[in-house]
């Protein structure tokens, strides 16, 4: 009988390694993805435009219901965050315009041939609306701040202000992810916003005047209008605000993951 004797010879498999050089890679790409998105936005002059007009109309907005409402319970506190509004609409067109002008402008063509991962470059804009938006949503609240102050009310109850910033970012943020999904879906800017636009302004009102309750709450902007509280003087139309965040953020989420596998599957 022979007796085979197995040494160890200290040396690790090469099967770990490969995975963390993988993983280097992929993070190595995201980056990559992400410098770009962030040379594009800095670079374009429309995200300034639409940080200028979320800071004069959030502000302008402010002080003229703080000048001219005259009623007991407007103060900073609660004037300020009116501007979450108008945010949330710049921050959604913000986020079509990440990828429809793009599209429009035939360079995603461009962006695919030095990033053939789609799904990357799609995780690069997203993080980049995320921020974006995120920083309109602020520099909205702070210019509804300001504004209210100038218009000559008192500061209010304070210790409400933490929470409203936090609600209303997150509403920004997630109206540019919504922006976003709907920009890869649509590949045209005009479409995309004047749908997005008539659905928000015009077609959630009229549900609203024929529609039970019931039925209005699971709309998707009047799910974010919960996620700051705005609702009729004696009325009720969303639930409370942890759910109302979620259902918009599964429409968010939904556009989001139908823009990828459009983006995916076809061409700019």
């Amino acid at each position: 009988m022979t007796t085979t004797l197995q040494h160890s010879t200290g040396i690790e498999p090469a099967a770990p390694a490969t995975t963390a050089a993988a993983t280097d890679n992929r993070q190595g790409r995201l980056a990559s993805a992400l410098r770009s998105e962030w040379i594009k936005l800095a670079t374009v002059r429309s995200p300034r435009a639409i940080l200028a007009l979320t800071i004069a109309v959030g502000g302008t907005a402010a002080f003229m219901v703080a000048r001219f409402v005259d009623e007991p319970d407007v103060n900073v506190a609660t004037v300020f965050g009116f501007s979450a509004v108008f945010t949330a609409v710049f921050a959604a067109v913000s986020g079509i315009l990440t990828y429809t002008t793009e599209a429009e402008h035939h360079t995603a063509h461009q962006t695919f041939a030095a990033q053939p991962r789609r799904g990357l470059v799609v995780a690069a804009k997203t993080l980049i609306t995320t921020a974006y938006a995120a920083v309109l949503g602020l520099a909205g609240l702070a210019a509804g701040a300001v504004g209210a102050a100038l218009g000559g009310v008192e500061a209010g109850d304070t210790s409400t202000i933490p929470a409203t910033i936090a609600w209303a970012t997150g509403f920004a943020v997630l109206a540019g992810v919504l922006g976003l999904g709907i920009g890869l879906i649509a590949r045209h800017s005009a479409a995309a916003i004047s749908g997005v636009l008539v659905w928000w302004l015009v077609v959630e009102s009229l549900v609203s005047v024929f529609a039970p309750e019931r039925v209005v709450r699971f709309m998707p902007f009047f799910a974010g209008n919960g996620m700051l509280e705005i609702v009729e003087e004696g009325e009720r139309i969303a639930f409370d605000r942890p759910l109302t965040t979620v259902i918009f953020a599964a429409y968010a989420l939904g556009a989001l993951l139908i823009g990828l596998a459009v983006t995916a599957r076809t061409d700019p």
